[in-house]
């Protein structure tokens, strides 16, 4: 393979603070631009590593970057003028001119100078961590900001050009109803977002609320689950948006093409602590520590990489199912067979059928709305039939 297409993913570990649900790795610091630089040189250092690393493993000569998405942490923290650098940067030793620029953002951190920053730099998307329309959920969550705060920002993206935004929410907090969860979204939806992203609360091992709830949400039972999901995604349809994937609504034309990545098993590489990358059958990960991979990078000069791992056809195979049924069109049997050589036995199929959790069609097997709920027993049931 002389040329890669791929996904850029750069993490950025900073926040004001440690949200108590999130298990994501990030670290709350106060970013100064000793930091800021600091960490710039040690990406540039990891390009240009891997760079080297793609060409000895792989024979690739000339990577071009589809799509660029900034994750955290909260990336807009940091300056655009970072992001600026790092854009010459990746211009000038890659062929860099993504369709999409996904900049993550919490409210609390965009001013209006800012947001019109961001974009001039180069950022076309903006993922807005608004988590919830009501005062209340907002104090459950643990954030920082307000619904005031989430209305500001959503001015300032409008008046900075950004015709492409995504509301990005968490619902099932403790002491939601339907009537507040459908407040919500009639609100969100007054922004016409392009895309919406809605997040079950679930409760991570090491975060504080998995320890502060003792591992359980007590407040919400399977019922009200199943309910707050049929009511979102009415809710949203009727107002034009398409469940193209488990937890993420879009209007025509305004998917998320970074994410389409993962979810369809193409290159991507990622930057970072913590950041996984994945070429072919080879993936790799940087260790969830700033320390060691600014260390790894500034004062060692080699890759930062804590795993790496060859996947075979059948880990390739649970990958493509796990990821595949997440999105709206499901898996492809006839690509399942022909590039990973395993087949999903019919009678398992037909089991799965007859209980309303999938449907089959035109040699493709994609979830129900029942199914969606049962996403992760469904892929572990149908790992457990591959065969070869």
């Amino acid at each position: 393979m002389e040329k890669l297409n791929a996904g850029l993913y750069l993490h950025v570990p900073f926040c004001l603070r440690k949200c108590p649900y999130c298990d994501f790795y990030s670290i709350p610091v106060k970013v100064t631009k000793s930091l800021e630089k600091n960490y710039l040189n040690a990406l540039k250092i990891e390009l240009t590593l891997l760079k080297s690393f793609l060409e000895e493993n792989f024979g690739i000569k000339r990577i071009s970057f589809i799509t660029f998405y900034a994750g955290g942490g909260t990336p807009s923290l940091l300056s655009p003028h970072f992001y600026e650098n790092l854009f010459d940067f990746l211009a000038k030793f890659f062929k860099f001119s993504p369709e999409e620029l996904t900049l993550e953002a919490n409210p609390e951190t965009l001013t209006l100078e800012k947001t019109k920053a961001f974009y001039k730099t180069g950022f076309n998307r903006i993922s807005l961590g608004v988590q919830s329309f009501s005062q209340r959920g907002l104090k459950f969550l643990g954030r920082l900001h307000s619904v005031k705060d989430n209305l500001k920002a959503l001015d300032y993206i409008l008046k900075a050009g950004f015709k492409n935004f995504s509301l990005d929410f968490i619902f099932g907090w403790k002491g939601q109803g339907e009537k507040t969860l459908e407040k919500e979204i009639l609100k969100a939806s007054e922004f016409k977002s392009p895309h919406f992203s809605f997040y079950e609360l679930t409760l991570e091992k090491g975060t504080p609320f998995y320890q502060t709830f003792k591992e359980k949400k007590h407040w919400i039972g399977d019922k009200k689950l199943i309910k707050f999901y049929y009511l979102i995604e009415k809710t949203l349809e009727a107002h034009g948006y398409k469940r193209y994937e488990i937890s993420n609504y879009a209007l025509p034309k305004f998917k998320c093409r970074h994410n389409l990545i993962y979810w369809k098993i193409k290159p991507y590489l990622g930057l970072g602590p913590s950041a996984v990358s994945r070429v072919e059958n080879l993936r790799w990960e940087n260790p969830k520590n700033l320390n060691h991979y600014l260390n790894a990078l500034l004062k060692e000069n080699r890759l930062p990489l804590k795993i790496v791992e060859s996947l075979d056809n059948y880990e390739l195979a649970k990958e493509y199912i796990f990821m595949g049924l997440r999105l709206k069109e499901g898996i492809s049997l006839n690509l399942l067979k022909e590039k990973f050589n395993y087949t999903i036995p019919e009678v398992k199929a037909d089991i799965l059928i007859k209980k309303n959790l999938i449907e089959k069609r035109k040699g493709r097997i994609r979830l129900t709305f029942e199914g969606k709920l049962l996403h992760n027993q469904i892929v572990s049931f149908l790992w457990k039939s591959l065969c070869n």
